[in-house]
């Protein structure tokens, strides 16, 4: 080779190294990364709509009933069902939240009571597990007041949402599985 061809390759490889400094530091230091694109939270003061960014969360039962579409005398018909599931759901996660806090405590102190911290996840297991059965009750009750084509819509979230097979295994950490032989 000659020293003209080495002189231009390593001014082409200086041109290159220069643009992707120059690159990385315009897209670190001077436009902000991507997921800083995101919208921009809702002005204190003004909720969003319940379901939406910014608004309050839909409890399953709200959301089943939303996929439904029920209209205005549905909705009335139901709506002391929707109000007492709702608070009784709401004094569970209370009771959830406190014994995950009772929890924390328990495991930061020394030494570990393993049998009591076995017992609170215990109990929130329990907790867990009576909300889904209420859930489906809450849900099992909205049958009656729904026109035919509600009622196989309903059928169909249930199936989906609470008895939906679980996804399948994720391959182990080394990659794929091997094909057998």
């Amino acid at each position: 080779m000659t020293s003209r061809l080495v002189q231009i390759l390593l001014g082409l490889s200086l041109l290159l190294n220069t643009f992707v400094l120059a690159g990385f530091i315009y897209r670190s230091w001077i436009e902000p990364p991507f997921d800083m694109h995101r919208m921009p939270p809702p002005p204190r003061g003004s909720p969003g709509l319940p379901g939406q960014p910014g608004g309050p969360r839909l409890n399953p039962v709200e959301m089943v009933a939303r996929d439904l579409d029920l209209d205005a005398d549905q909705r009335k018909v139901m709506q002391e069902l929707f109000d007492q599931y709702a608070k009784e759901r709401r004094e569970r996660l209370q009771a959830i939240a406190r014994l995950r806090e009772e929890t924390g405590m328990e495991i930061s102190r020394r030494p570990l009571d393993m049998a009591k911290i076995d017992t609170l996840v215990d109990q929130v297991s329990q907790l867990r597990a009576e909300q889904q059965k209420e859930t489906l009750r809450t849900l099992t009750q909205l049958e009656p007041s729904l026109q035919p084509g509600q009622r196989e819509r309903l059928q169909r979230l249930l199936v989906d949402r609470v008895a939906s097979p679980p996804p399948p295994p994720r391959p182990p950490a080394g990659g794929p599985p091997r094909p057998p032989q």
